[in-house]
């Protein structure tokens, strides 16, 4: 029986959905690790609580729209908040742990659709939970969880509207692709990979076929249009992206190479020795390739919906860096997506080859053919063991021990209303605390990389705003985190700053002769 039977495989995958649920909540005890765009997701949702819409903190400490982000997973952070009743930044780790689960169950669903073997469905739920791509995205505040889950819930709607000319499913995936493009504006690859294949794959002649991906078209692009609207009437710019011209060296696409590297041996073995393991990709992969020329996958349309999910994601990642984003990588978080479609695609090859060629006889072909899965499969595990690992003792990011216990945070959080706060980390402040902050004046313009002219000016608004009635100023000993800001140093040589507590992370000053 075990995993031959329905019954076993799919208590096998809830089982296995459970444990890694209850193990992601172990290893954030710090909570869910937070980057530099996690702060602004964070913070957004914050604001969407406190009903002040999808704002964020600028350069200069003061609330405007969000434009650069797309706003569905701030919302989506929003309403775990709402509905659960707590902070903002517990919301976005029960986010993760929710879509861990989530992309975990669908990708198990597809890999038993295109294989309708059990096997392949425990094997595929198994992957999407331990393997280090999806271990990655699952223990940050990320958007890619619920992208990656939008992505293969229209997959599933799109396979029955090919398979079975279900008409309402073909709806039904323009609003995920729709939904998908709110999570990360990536999400438009799937829009134009799903038009393309619906004309020239899908059901009927040339003109229905039209007619089909002009309504898939229309219904998918309706989400996106209405917030690029929004953007260019709110802030004057659609997605806060400039076009140009960059072709990327071939040095800068080694990168991509090492991170699919990841996707079959222990990161510390990529990381110092990169080119045994580039070796060993172009074995691996030329191999699959081989036996999926082998095998005919023709019968579900979920193999080869996944080979164009993937194909048309990374192109649209490989021309969004030749025209507008030169700062976009080929990293773990980026091609998180394509390692969850190759990896469907590749068990449903290995599926349907074993199935052809193995016989219900043992032989010492096939103990090393079961032995060499074992180890890769250790070898995926391992990598996203040690990530965990270090999530719990360590945190991510500015979730860590670190932050957790920083004296000055919680000397902003617990200040009364009343007192006015000035910092170099209000970004800091307000997505770890709520509590909000001025910015102190740039000493550099972050664009043009010249001094800044009106520094003098800001330095005379930021006396202006520590004369207040018990105004401080909190500043926190990070002078890499933003290179264009002032040092202590040359503050207290333009203002008369008084210390009035030292702490292990920075210090909080007042100005002298301010009222008190």
């Amino acid at each position: 029986m075990g995993l031959q039977s329905s019954i076993g495989a799919r208590a096998t995958v809830t089982g296995l959905v459970l444990i890694e649920m209850a193990v992601l909540w172990l290893a954030t005890p710090w909570g869910i690790g937070i980057y530099t765009d996690s702060l602004v997701y964070i913070g957004a949702a914050r604001n969407i609580l406190a009903g002040d819409g999808y704002q964020f903190l600028n350069d200069i400490g003061q609330l405007s729209p969000v434009t650069h982000y797309p706003p569905g997973y701030p919302w989506l952070i929003a309403v775990f908040a709402w509905t659960g009743g707590m902070d903002a930044l517990d919301a976005a780790r029960w986010v993760s742990i929710f879509f861990c689960a989530a992309n975990s169950l669908l990708a198990a669903y597809i890999a038993y659709r295109a294989t309708w073997s059990y096997g392949a469905m425990v094997l595929s739920a198994f992957l999407s939970l331990v393997a280090f791509p999806m271990v990655y995205i699952n223990s940050q505040a990320l958007t890619e969880p619920p992208f990656i889950f939008l992505t293969l819930l229209g997959c599933c709607f799109f396979a029955r509207y090919l398979q079975e000319s279900h008409g309402a499913s073909l709806y039904w995936f323009a609003l995920a692709v729709g939904l998908g493009c709110l999570m990360r504006y990536v999400g438009i690859a799937n829009g134009l990979t799903g038009a393309t294949v619906i004309f020239f794959r899908g059901r009927g002649d040339w003109r229905q076929r039209l007619i089909d991906a002009a309504k898939f078209s229309v219904v998918a692009a309706l989400p996106i249009a209405a917030w690029l609207v929004r953007n260019y009437l709110s802030a004057g710019n659609a997605v806060n992206r400039t076009f140009s011209f960059h072709l990327p060296a071939l040095a800068d696409l080694l990168p991509a190479i090492n991170t699919v590297g990841h996707w079959l041996l222990p990161t510390s073995l990529v990381d110092n020795a990169p080119w045994p393991a580039r070796l060993c990709l172009l074995l691996v992969f030329p191999l699959v390739y081989g036996l999926g020329r082998k095998v005919d996958l023709s019968r579900s349309w979920y193999p080869r919906l996944m080979v164009y999910c993937a194909v048309g994601y990374g192109s649209f990642l490989f021309i969004s860096i030749l025209v507008c984003d030169a700062s976009l990588y080929f990293d773990t978080r980026t091609l998180a997506l394509a390692y969850v479609a190759t990896m469907i695609v590749a068990l449903s090859i290995l599926t349907e080859w074993v199935r052809i060629n193995r016989s219900g006889e043992k032989s010492w072909r096939w103990f090393g053919f079961d032995c060499a899965m074992a180890i890769l499969l250790a070898l995926q595990m391992s990598s996203g063991v040690v990530w965990l690992r270090y999530s719990y003792l360590n945190g991510i990011g500015f979730a860590t021990e670190t932050w957790h216990h920083s004296e000055l945070l919680k000397f902003a959080k617990n200040a009364p209303a009343s007192t006015p706060i000035v910092s170099n980390a209000p970004d800091f402040i307000f997505t770890l605390t709520g509590r909000r902050a001025a910015m102190i004046p740039h000493k550099v313009d972050p664009d043009t990389r010249q001094p800044n002219k009106l520094y003098a000016q800001g330095v005379m608004t930021m006396r202006e705003q520590l004369k207040q009635p018990n105004a401080v100023f909190v500043y926190f000993n990070d002078d890499q985190r933003l290179w264009y800001l002032p040092s202590i140093e040359e503050l207290e040589m333009n203002l008369p700053l008084g210390k009035i507590k030292t702490v292990a992370d920075g210090a909080v000053y007042g100005l002298k002769g301010a009222a008190k």
